[in-house]
């Protein structure tokens, strides 16, 4: 199937881990449809389909070598993610999925996840604490790797950062993050190397998520609101420079 990126090489292991980090129920193999969806949705988001561009389901179903059906499937997905609008008797149109849209949702995230850091430093559940541990460990190994694709870093710091939001025990915050993660575009976005393009970027995000569960483990739960704030916030800014760059567009500053 022809593809407008190179494809990561996962492991079913590893496709597991990472739907699981990113709240997505656990289905072995991915679909034709979901496959379809993340490339056209890369592609939109990379500013490769402009808004109001209508997707001709016969000429992707060409581009894909499928028939219509999982295109159209693809297209729903789409349209759950919320990059194109369905109208009836009409089709398939892109819609516009702003660069400040997009840092609003990285907000939103960082504002729920720095607020779990807080409370699981208060609660101190010996469960999360222990896969906090392994998530920190994890980050550690691939730190130490200079070999460490961004991408499996990148997983493997929001495996991580879902240990600390489940670590609250705050199920609506849980649940949230989940619609964050199936209803929008955050999948798509990190489908292409965003952050943690260099050795000493890894090595200063695994140092931080070391110093976030200290905090927690002190229950210090200022400072690791603090520090995880500090780098989610590090995190955007280096993602969003780099769609910026991809899409020849800026971002509002104040969002940043």
């Amino acid at each position: 199937m022809p593809r407008s990126a190179p494809a990561i090489q996962l492991s079913d292991q590893d496709r597991l881990e990472i739907e699981i980090a990113t709240a997505v129920e656990p289905r072995l193999p991915r679909s034709i449809p979901e496959q379809i969806a993340e490339d056209i949705g890369s592609a939109i988001i990379g500013g490769r389909h402009i808004v109001g561009e209508r997707l001709i389901e016969t000429d992707l179903a060409s581009r894909f070598g499928v028939s219509r059906g999982p295109i159209r499937e693809a297209l729903r997905i789409l349209e759950r993610r919320r990059l194109i609008d369905l109208i009836p008797r009409r089709g398939a149109y892109v819609r516009e999925v702003s660069l400040n849209s997009i840092a609003d949702l990285f907000n939103t995230r960082l504002a729920l996840t720095t607020s779990a850091a807080r409370i699981m430093a208060l609660r101190q559940p010996p469960t999360y604490l222990e896969t906090l541990h392994r998530r920190v460990d994890e980050l550690r190994r691939l730190a130490r790797d200079s070999d460490t694709s961004p991408m499996a870093f990148a997983y493997a710091v929001t495996r991580s950062v879902r240990a600390i939001a489940r670590g609250s025990g705050n199920e609506m915050l849980n649940d949230v993050l989940s619609d964050l993660a199936n209803q929008t575009v955050w999948t798509t976005i990190w489908k292409a190397p965003l952050d943690y393009l260099t050795p000493a970027s890894r090595r200063r995000t695994a140092t931080r998520m070391g110093q976030v569960l200290d905090a927690i483990e002190r229950g210090a739960a200022d400072e690791a609101e603090r520090l995880l704030r500090e780098m989610l916030e590090q995190d955007r800014d280096q993602a969003i420079r780099q769609l910026a760059t991809l899409r020849g567009e800026t971002c509002d500053p104040y969002r940043m």
